[in-house]
């Protein structure tokens, strides 16, 4: 065979080697920029998620550690007791500011639901978990049973509806130059919004309870035990390093 023919073939043979060296090369960067942009993706949805919940994470705790305090201060210190004892502005700020923690609470519930709902979270154990957590403790104020061994009281039973009704009238804008969304009326607001009868018509049932529970000697707690118990649970996952709750703060009732 000719030098010229055996130089054309291997020159060709070279030719097609390069070729297919380009494509996979080729295929191989396709293959990692698709890897890497996906990777970028998931980074960004968790970045997203870590200040979304960094961002909502402590007012959310701060009202169940206020609601859980509350219920135990009704249920086992019996701070509603001798009512009529106390002065009257004393009596309106132990009605108003427990109907306040129940309200903020739930308040806090409707705004993370409604962030988080514009995030595409994936399956991520964190949000899995703290919606399960949430929806634990929204049917320990909806149930009508405990365990099906018999009713629980209606005393503090709020349905779903009521509870995020609640919620998305204690809502209010959040926009400045570094934050924007939402958040939660105070305490003040709350209770010059409470001569509205528009607003406070929402409260109407949970007012009712606790003039019931004023005047009965007796608590019928199970649905609070409940509520409390299922509190301390969110709290746990929220602040497991007990930074911003101690320990001893965390009793369960029994």
């Amino acid at each position: 065979m000719k030098p010229e023919v055996v130089t054309a073939i291997i020159a060709a043979i070279v030719a097609v080697i390069s070729a297919i060296i380009s494509i996979y090369g080729q295929m191989r960067v396709t293959q990692l920029s698709d890897r890497l942009t996906k990777q970028r993706e998931v980074a960004s949805r968790e970045a997203q998620t870590s200040a979304l919940m960094s961002k909502y994470r402590d007012p959310l705790l701060r009202s169940a550690i206020d609601l859980q305090s509350r219920l135990f201060n009704i249920r086992q210190n019996r701070i509603l007791q001798n009512f009529d004892q106390r002065c009257l502005s004393e009596q309106n700020y132990l009605i108003n500011n427990t109907l306040y923690v129940f309200a903020e609470y739930f308040g806090w519930v409707e705004i993370l639901r409604r962030e988080i709902q514009f995030l595409d979270l994936g399956d991520l154990e964190l949000n899995r978990h703290l919606s399960e957590l949430s929806v634990n403790i929204t049917k320990a104020f909806g149930t009508s049973q405990l365990n099906n061994k018999g009713n629980f009281d209606p005393t503090f039973q709020l349905f779903n509806g009521e509870q995020r009704a609640i919620g998305e009238i204690m809502m209010q804008s959040r926009s400045t130059d570094k934050m924007l969304g939402y958040e939660c009326i105070g305490y003040a607001a709350f209770v010059q919004k409470m001569s509205d009868s528009n607003f406070a018509r929402w409260f109407a049932k949970l007012k009712e309870d606790l003039d019931m529970v004023i005047k009965e000697s007796k608590i019928g707690g199970e649905r609070l035990i409940l509520i409390h118990s299922r509190l301390i649970d969110l709290i746990d996952f929220l602040d497991p390093h007990c930074v911003r709750i101690p320990l001893k703060y965390r009793t369960k009732i029994e």
